[in-house]
């Protein structure tokens, strides 16, 4: 199949969050056609097929080098799969079909320019900043950009507060994940993945950062867990044993909201796991290991006063892409 046969069947909200991503003044929704976005975008293509690798991480890009040997069969309880093959579809690098994955025929000779242009070393170390900012948002969920410089400067990684602030803005492996927001005359790096930064800054008291190692930041970002944590993989493979990988991510999300706040229910916990006994019970042991955004006493009627909630019908606070009633709205029953 090719992508622009793909593309006029899409929903136009999808294709519209895509070229809005790539195109650097996209025209209004109301003002574009599916087939207008369709050939704006294979023209970024022609004139740089960069863009194609700098959309991915180098996980997705060896995906689309064994894509271009053959199709991949979808995986029913991959959750990293999951997460890679999520990207690659939103950036309509990779269409599923018949239960397979593959790269579109329109496509296929633009990504192999842009792997010819591809300089591995370079990308594996530019993968790995990337990572790190995207952990850093993961773990704090708010957090000064003075306080991202030096604690990148920490792990020998030299950015300047100017040349942040671009990237920012710039590179697309960060758009729509984290982004810069004033708040009290302060910037702070935010994650767009569990976009409440506001009650987070609200409800924070003096607050002292806990310590993450280079590969636990790595991993956050990639993965939104610390998969360097023996008993968190486990947790891992046994929630792939049970669930499909989106109402994987659905709970995962649960578990790293609820964790984030730093309030501590039996009910809730029970009410996330579904009253799954066995859940519950691998969910408490590994619980510790997800990170907290807010410390010092928070409890559940506080969080009530402070959190301005959704509708129930209104998109969910955690990011997940489900209504409010339907994800989150249990945590604060």
């Amino acid at each position: 199949m090719k992508l622009k046969e793909y593309m006029l069947k899409d929903a136009k909200e999808r294709v519209y969050d895509f070229y809005s991503l790539v195109v650097k003044q996209p025209l209004a929704y109301e003002k574009v056609s599916r087939n207008d976005m369709y050939h704006s975008i294979f023209s970024l293509y022609k004139s740089d097929p960069e863009i194609i690798t700098q959309l991915c991480n180098v996980e997705e890009i060896n995906i689309l080098k064994k894509l271009l040997d053959d199709k991949i069969k979808k995986q029913e309880n991959g959750y990293i799969d999951y997460l890679l093959f999520q990207d690659l579809q939103k950036h309509y690098l990779v269409l599923l079909e018949n239960n397979e994955y593959f790269i579109p025929e329109d496509l296929v000779n633009y990504v192999k320019m842009a792997f010819n242009l591809l300089d591995e070393e370079q990308k594996a170390m530019s993968d790995v900043v990337d990572s790190v900012i995207l952990g850093i948002a993961q773990v704090y969920n708010t957090i000064k950009v003075d306080e991202v410089i030096l604690l990148l400067s920490e792990h020998t990684i030299s950015y300047d507060r100017a040349t942040f602030m671009k990237q920012i803005k710039s590179n697309l492996r960060w758009k729509r994940k984290v982004e810069v927001v004033r708040y009290k005359k302060e910037d702070y790096l935010v994650s767009c993945e569990f976009p409440y930064y506001k009650d987070v800054l609200k409800l924070r008291r003096p607050f002292k950062m806990a310590k993450y190692r280079l590969e636990e930041l790595i991993s956050f970002g990639k993965y939104k867990l610390d998969l360097f944590q023996e008993k968190v993989l486990n947790f891992l493979n046994f929630l792939e044993m049970h669930l499909y990988p989106v109402d994987l991510n659905a709970f995962l999300n649960d578990l790293i909201f609820y964790a984030g706040f730093d309030v501590h229910s039996e009910s809730i916990l029970t009410n996330i796991c579904g009253s799954i006994e066995e859940l519950y019970k691998e969910t408490s042991t590994v619980l510790p290991e997800f990170p907290v955004w807010i410390y010092n006493g928070n409890n559940l009627h506080h969080l009530k006063e402070n959190i301005i909630l959704p509708d129930r019908n209104e998109p969910c606070i955690c990011g997940s892409g489900k209504k409010f009633k339907s994800c989150c709205e249990k945590l604060f029953k």
